[in-house]
């Protein structure tokens, strides 16, 4: 038998003329490493085995052997998509449908020089030349790609699959918009309830009274409207506790978008009348959607179907805002009444502070607080 100089692996030849190779694994147990044609083919596999226990690298090839990821030729798509699969939140969920396509709208639609190129190849200059320019087109959506190209090749190095994160270009991960979002005022929104046809009007109503984020309002059921009667006349209340998201076409009905995001709010007297009335048109079945896709039907409202209603009625009102900034009006109004950032925080299902204490400035009540102190 030729030993090698570690006495780790052997060769021997069979009965059937063929070469097998015989070795002790990092662990003590003996294996084999195949049989060959010819000793000269032994001979080269069982260098490859005794360099890579030598090396330290046995283990990561018995793993790729085994149907794990291969380091040499993984590409950051192929990460990608492994890491969509196996990734978890916080609150140990898997990725909802529409995170994971987002993420692959950034990987195949903004990190295209990137995406089929092997993590192992792609270095700090690589990254840098892709950045630049695409920071200069679009500043915010170059941020958000950028920190998920770190985010998977963070992961790549935690697997040992790459020995170090080529992103490390400063500030890259951060934005600020250069323009405050827009804000309708207070006649806009007036305007827009006047115009809006139901089932619309009463969604403009749960955003610009209760500050609902408009999957949060899709995924409304009977059940999460409460009615309470009081002395003083009629309290209503809406318990936030799911949203609706989508996997192209299929819809699913999933948490909303943060922990913070379950919460039960009580909406001020003009909505009361809106909502009470359009309750008369839905089912009377508890899980009853709220609005939706078609009379009687079980599915809520389709991704788009707002669009065009939404044009319209932004369109009379003189706003050139989106859907969601109806949302920032109530968070901005509820700050005015003196709110402080923690409920501003409860109220609009933040898990960041700072989101919240930017409702709070933009009210003007900072500068209020400052000419108390004099």
């Amino acid at each position: 038998m030729a030993k090698t100089r570690s006495g780790i692996g052997n060769i021997r030849k069979l009965p059937s003329g063929r070469y097998q190779v015989r070795y002790v694994d990092p662990h003590g147990m003996r294996r084999t490493g195949g049989t060959f044609q010819t000793k000269q083919l032994a001979d080269a596999e069982k260098s490859r085995i005794v360099h890579a226990i030598e090396n330290g690298t046995w283990e990561q090839r018995q793993a790729i052997e085994s149907g794990d990821l291969d380091p040499k030729t993984l590409t950051l798509a192929g990460i990608a998509e492994h890491w969509y699969n196996v990734h978890v939140t916080r609150k140990g969920m898997p990725l909802r449908p529409g995170v994971i396509n987002e993420y692959r709208r950034y990987l195949n639609n903004v990190l295209t020089p990137l995406r089929d190129k092997p993590i192992r190849s792609i270095t700090s200059q690589q990254v840098e030349k892709w950045y630049a320019p695409e920071h200069k087109r679009a500043a915010n959506q170059a941020t958000k790609a950028y920190k998920h190209l770190k985010q998977l090749l963070e992961y790549a190095v935690k697997r040992k699959l790459i020995t170090s994160n080529p992103c490390d270009i400063d500030g890259a991960s951060s934005y600020t918009p250069t323009q405050k979002q827009l804000v309708p005022t207070t006649k806009q929104v007036a305007l827009m309830l006047e115009v809006s046809p139901e089932p619309f009007r009463t969604m403009v109503a749960l955003a610009v009274y209760g500050g609902l984020r408009k999957g949060e309002i899709y995924a409304l059921t009977r059940s999460d409207i409460k009615i309470v009667k009081s002395p003083d006349g009629n309290r209503l209340f809406v318990d936030v506790n799911k949203a609706i998201q989508w996997d192209g076409k299929d819809e699913l009905v999933g948490d909303p978008k943060s922990e913070s995001g379950v919460r039960v709010i009580e909406l001020p007297t003009p909505a009361i009348e809106i909502i009470t009335a359009h309750l008369k048109s839905v089912g009377i079945n508890p899980d009853a959607a709220l609005f939706p896709r078609k009379a009687g039907s079980d599915l809520h409202w389709g991704k788009y179907q707002i669009n065009p209603l939404w044009r319209h009625t932004r369109e009379v009102a003189g706003f050139k805002g989106r859907f969601h900034d109806l949302r920032a009006y109530h968070l901005t109004q509820f700050g005015l009444t003196g709110a402080t950032p923690t409920e501003i925080m409860d109220r609009g299902g933040h898990s960041d502070y700072k989101t919240a204490l930017r409702y709070q400035r933009a009210t003007g009540r900072e500068a209020d607080l400052i000419k108390r102190l004099g």
